[in-house]
């Protein structure tokens, strides 16, 4: 989602009908490229993967 390459992790989602999001209006961009893509995993960096699960995509610290 970012363009990392660096520390990926797979994040996995048990049936493509979950992407429908239980009554959400708009679908996150990961449900998004999911659905696109008619797959079940999406590989992203680690702090995307966090944002996944947390419902929000935390901001890249640059050191």
């Amino acid at each position: 989602m970012c363009g990392s390459h660096g520390g990926i992790e797979v994040h996995h989602i048990r049936h493509l009908k979950d992407l429908n999001g239980r009554g959400r209006a708009a679908k996150p961009v990961w449900a998004q490229m999911m659905a696109a893509r008619r797959r079940k995993t999406l590989v992203v960096c680690r702090v995307c993967h966090e944002g996944i699960h947390y419902s929000e995509r935390p901001s890249r610290q640059k050191s």
